[in-house]
């Protein structure tokens, strides 16, 4: 008996350990949100602007032959990246990803990794992997998307690949990431879009000044998706240790219950021994 209590002394140890480190993970997590929320904010007025006078050069019909590279959809081989956490314990999210990642690759696609998880999930899926970055573990930095975006436009111009994919997590809010597919290219007209109504002449001409604006648009398409799949991540990593602290406060109590009990067993029986013994002499 004395040492089944030893046991379960131990194990309400590393309960209590297992609490403590899940709860510090939850706040450091919460607080990296709070801080991916403010720099969306402020990032927003830039990427709405370069948004819409994309969507107006999109929806004006005159320039209908001047974007067709930018704007129509051909049949050939895809470029897709996969932007994923470096690390793990953030529930289901990856493997979300990853599935959603396989539902739009082909054998013959390109496939750039973001993020170690990525990276192994599309070596263990056989995928045809033309560059491997890691996501790291701090708030993505605008100049860490220059590398892929000069790879998408390199081979997209190049017409080595016909369109330009980008697989994410979506954060919705601190409890729904949704794993995304996003085209980028080519661009695609929003939906949600409305007319002003006011006429701009475009000089030198619609084609040009979209492909002036095409390395902004992809700096807004590639920067939103790394700010969410960031966001994403911590608000699932956030959950995963809300419920592995909750668990393990529910095990370390119910093993102390046991503890408990088994300790007042264990003197029970050493005064019935000694009761016992009295009792023969």
């Amino acid at each position: 008996m004395a040492q089944n209590l030893q046991q379960i002394k131990k194990r309400i140890k590393t309960s209590k350990n297992i609490f403590q480190i899940a709860k510090a993970m939850e706040m450091i997590a919460a607080s990296k949100i709070r801080k991916a929320q403010i720099a969306v904010e402020r990032y927003n007025p830039f990427a709405d602007r370069i948004m819409k006078i994309v969507n107006k050069i999109l929806d004006d019909k005159d320039f209908s032959e001047d974007i067709e590279k930018f704007a129509k959809k051909r049949a050939g081989k895809k470029m897709v990246f996969i932007i994923s956490p470096d690390k793990g314990l953030c529930g289901g999210l990856v493997v979300n990803l990853l599935k959603k990642a396989s539902s739009c690759i082909e054998p013959e696609d390109y496939v750039v990794s973001i993020g170690k998880k990525a990276s192994g999930g599309a070596l263990k899926a056989g995928y045809n992997i033309l560059a491997s970055f890691n996501a790291g573990t701090s708030f993505p930095k605008y100049e860490d998307i220059f590398p892929m975006i000069n790879i998408a436009s390199k081979f997209y111009n190049s017409g080595d690949i016909t369109s330009v994919l980008i697989v994410y997590s979506e954060f919705k809010n601190k409890l729904v990431q949704t794993a995304s597919i996003r085209e980028v290219l080519p661009i695609q007209r929003d939906e949600n879009y409305i007319d002003n109504g006011i006429d701009y002449i475009m000089e030198p001409s619609g084609r040009q000044v979209l492909a002036d604006l095409i390395p902004y648009y992809l700096e807004v398409e590639f920067y939103n998706a790394f700010m969410n799949s960031y966001a994403s991540e911590q608000a699932a990593r956030m959950a995963a240790m809300r419920n592995a602290k909750d668990n393990a406060d529910e095990i370390s109590a119910s093993l102390t219950n046991i503890y408990n009990r088994s300790r007042q067993e264990k003197i029970t029986n050493e005064i019935l021994d000694l009761a016992n013994g009295q009792q023969g002499i």
